[in-house]
């Protein structure tokens, strides 16, 4: 499943990049990455840690896009940060990572990168599946991932665009914090799901090829 999943992506570029030029968008961005899991179960911006990336976007039409996106992250936390855990000797966590995800996305406004005065704005969700590639890992080193999430765009320049996003990935392990059951004061233990992670970004996008304009002269 994990080497389809990566011959998918790698297929998927290759064929917009070759067909469709002028609906392909591309993107870098950069923010923070917050562990959620066995020691955290509730604050999202807990111990934010550096993160950044690119996304490739094929649209389609004015409202939906599929995006790919790659992340450099980094997730940490330590048992010490939370009083009602009873661990002995004191455990903690620190893994980078690279975060490959397709996801759907969906504008709820008309949105058109080439338009400043018109469709230049929109709040946006999407969802999609992923994977992971954790660096020195013992096990577990391509976990599956579910990421989702929502933000803002909008376009300062023509092709140029700029936003913010807020997202989550829902893990399908219980080890990215090397933890598998805990406990709490009085020793008793605490059920538990699989980690997350979230993520805060800002970002900006660009449209690297020319869309087909009509000529006025032509139009009916």
């Amino acid at each position: 499943m994990k080497k389809a999943f990566l011959g998918s992506l790698i297929l998927n570029l290759f064929v917009i990049a070759g067909f469709s030029q002028d609906i392909i968008s591309v993107g870098m961005g950069a923010g923070t990455s917050h562990y959620l899991g066995d020691y955290n179960k509730t604050d999202p911006f807990y111990a934010p840690s550096p993160s950044f990336g690119g996304i490739i976007k094929n649209e389609f039409g004015l409202r939906t896009s599929l995006r790919y996106s790659l992340y450099y992250e980094n997730l940490q936390g330590s048992t010490s940060d939370f009083l009602y855990l009873n661990f002995s000797p004191k455990q903690s966590f620190n893994k980078t990572f690279i975060d490959m995800s397709v996801a759907l996305e969906y504008n709820f406004l008309p949105y058109e990168m080439y338009n400043i005065k018109k469709y230049n704005f929109s709040p946006f969700v999407f969802a999609g599946v992923g994977m992971n590639y954790l660096f020195n890992a013992e096990k577990n080193k391509f976990p599956v991932t579910i990421p989702f999430g929502l933000g803002i765009k909008y376009n300062i320049f023509e092709r140029f665009s700029v936003g913010i996003e807020w997202s989550a990935r829902k893990l399908f392990i219980d080890t990215m914090d090397g933890v598998e059951t805990v406990y709490d004061s009085d020793n008793e233990p605490i059920i538990h799901n699989n980690d997350w992670y979230h993520m805060a970004f800002v970002f900006f996008t660009f449209k690297p090829f020319r869309e087909k304009i009509k000529c006025p002269a032509y139009d009916d």
